[in-house]
């Protein structure tokens, strides 16, 4: 089995073990210890259990019985009620397995499976946990059968409850309605299981559940509980979400059941859209897991609906495993960006193409319906941008500038700062090469900058100094010309995004080198595939015309955004030029 098959299959099964071990633990555990954790402050109400019987849980689930007494279970348990009927039992044939199975009595065979199993030494203990003390008014004489008035499950419940009937006189517990008897026998009457008679009598009764006050958990107990189930069924949720399909379905049903919910983010498939929509709907979940567990289930409140509190924590858990799956959504888009299969994918297929070779139709059509291929003389006169730089213009029409390229040159004895270095180092385990240091001079001033060429020479990483802050800056070239600028916020005219025919000016707020990197990936396969094109393999020694090709074409945006107003010139560059032109490769002889 390949090694991806492999993991998918353990995390299915470790996830299905977390969330169905958070899911019982937490809805018929903890929710109802928290439930009567929140409650044991309430005032305790004197009443007799025929009260309790026929008025129900009044304004406090807290009540103290002043004639009450425990019957304690038996420890020799009956087991008529599992033991097949002989009347109507059919023989069974001669085998066992499937031919028993599918021609004998199946209901007949089933008690009697579980008879004999909870009959065995080793069933005690688990027969402990499960029975349960009736509750009954100390004069009281009839038939033998079951009560409405039961305490919780646990032999050791009852010894105690009895206890403080014989100190006290009295029994103080907390009360819920306990549908459980209504349960079963609704389930007998549709799989056709015929039940005793009593226990289908006293099951049309309101039936109560009854706590010993003294054994009320605390309410740092109680969230301990929620805490950890919440947590196992949230990781187990996300577990069983990030599986990838394959033939554990069949043998994790639960895990693939419950993985469906986390399709929209599994496998890096979600983008900002999704994440959005997700988080929406994680706030959702959680806002809803209030509204069930509080308003309708009544958590910590006399009127309380135990399935509402468990539909609020399936609820809640949920939302967080939604949140929790956004963030490792995009963790998993960021890696697979970086991945070199997906480098390889924005590398040019094509060598050879001339520079001044015309586009295929194709890519007319494509440039077409993206809104990029603009003839020039409609993108001056169309266009919202037009109404803003028109509008500088005016402002600023006696002012003028006209654009020159900031000189550049390598220092001798120069050294970056430990700053600068810092995201170099960053940059250099991303593939980066080591970085260059080089001087940048714009009119009187001069700043000092490192250039360094990865990821598969597709992307150039740039930092400069202004004034102590650090500034970064990523640059790719598409094979129409197109110059993809990414930086961060530290550039005080660089503030906003924008965009022309020469290049796409992308800002991001309080990133770091891995971060900015990352993102600069994601909106170069973006773009590279809204222009069907791809990225140019960038030379090392190309830094100097990379950088002044993008000065040059950033004032170009800066003043069609109508942000600042230049007269830009045409200038070519090695293989690059402005206006853009298709970047010639460097299998092509230079020409003539």
């Amino acid at each position: 089995m390949p090694s991806s098959k492999r993991r998918n299959t353990r995390r299915a099964a470790v996830g299905s073990v977390l969330f169905s071990a958070g899911l019982f633990c937490g809805t018929l555990v903890a929710v109802p210890k928290l439930h009567r954790a929140l409650s044991s402050e309430q005032t305790p109400v004197e009443m007799t259990c025929a009260e309790l019987v026929q008025n129900g849980i009044g304004e406090s689930s807290v009540v103290r019985l002043t004639d009450a007494t425990i019957a304690e279970p038996s420890e020799e348990m009956d087991f008529a009620m599992l033991a097949p009927d002989p009347n109507a039992a059919q023989a069974l044939p001669v085998g066992t397995g499937m031919r028993a199975w599918m021609s004998g009595d199946k209901v007949a065979m089933a008690k009697s499976t579980i008879s004999k199993t909870l009959k065995h030494p080793r069933s005690k203990k688990l027969i402990d946990q499960m029975v349960r003390g009736e509750v009954i008014p100390r004069d009281f004489v009839g038939a033998s059968m079951p009560q409405p008035l039961k305490l919780s499950p646990g032999r050791d419940i009852a010894a105690l409850a009895l206890e403080e009937v014989k100190t006290t006189g009295t029994l103080t517990a907390f009360v819920t309605e306990d549908p459980t008897s209504k349960w079963i026998a609704k389930s007998g009457d549709y799989l056709g299981v015929e039940l005793p008679e009593p226990f289908v009598k006293s099951a049309e009764m309101d039936q109560y559940s009854l706590h010993p006050i003294s054994q009320t958990e605390s309410v740092s107990n109680a969230s301990i509980w929620i805490g950890a189930s919440a947590f196992s069924m949230t990781i187990g949720w996300l577990l069983c979400s990030s599986a990838g399909w394959g033939l554990w379905i069949l043998f994790c049903p639960v895990a693939a059941i419950v993985g469906v919910f986390g399709i929209p983010l599994r496998s890096g498939r979600g983008n900002r859209v999704t994440w959005m929509l997700a988080f929406f709907v994680g706030g959702f979940s959680l806002a809803a897991a209030y509204g069930l567990a509080f308003v309708l289930g009544g958590l910590g409140q006399a009127q309380s609906m135990w399935t509402m509190q468990a539909a609020g924590f399936i609820a809640a858990c949920a939302g967080m495993a939604t949140w929790l799956g956004i963030r490792g959504s995009i963790k998993t888009k960021r890696s697979m960006v970086l991945s070199p299969g997906s480098l390889d994918d924005l590398i040019l297929p094509k060598k050879g193409r001339a520079k001044n070779a015309k586009p295929s139709k194709k890519q007319k059509r494509a440039k077409k319906s993206s809104g990029t291929d603009v003839d020039a003389d409609q993108y001056t006169t169309t266009g919202v941008r037009q109404d803003a730089l028109q509008e500088t213009l005016n402002k600023n029409a006696s002012y003028s500038r006209k654009y020159l390229d900031p000189r550049l040159s390598v220092p001798a004895n120069a050294q970056a700062s430990p700053e600068a270095m810092e995201h170099n180092l960053l940059w250099q385990k991303a593939d980066f090469e080591e970085p260059l240091l080089v001087e940048i001079g714009r009119g009187d001033a001069a700043c000092q900058a490192t250039i360094q060429v990865g990821c598969q020479n597709l992307v150039l990483g740039m930092t400069d100094e202004l004034d102590g802050q650090v500034r970064l800056r990523m640059i790719s070239v598409l094979e129409d010309g197109h110059c993809l600028v990414s930086v961060d916020d530290s550039y005080p005219d660089l503030q906003i995004g924008g965009a022309n025919e020469q290049a796409t000016l992308s800002m991001y707020e309080s990133v770091k080198a891995p971060k900015l990197l990352a993102k600069h990936l994601e909106n170069a396969a973006d773009l590279a595939e809204k222009r069907s094109s791809g990225l140019v393999t960038l030379d090392s020694n190309e830094w100097r015309d990379v950088v002044l090709l993008t000065e040059r074409v950033l004032k170009s945006v800066l003043h069609d955004e109508g942000h600042q107003k230049w007269e830009i010139y045409d200038m070519t560059y090695g293989r690059f030029s402005y206006p853009v032109q298709d970047v010639r490769m460097f299998e092509e002889p230079s020409p003539v």
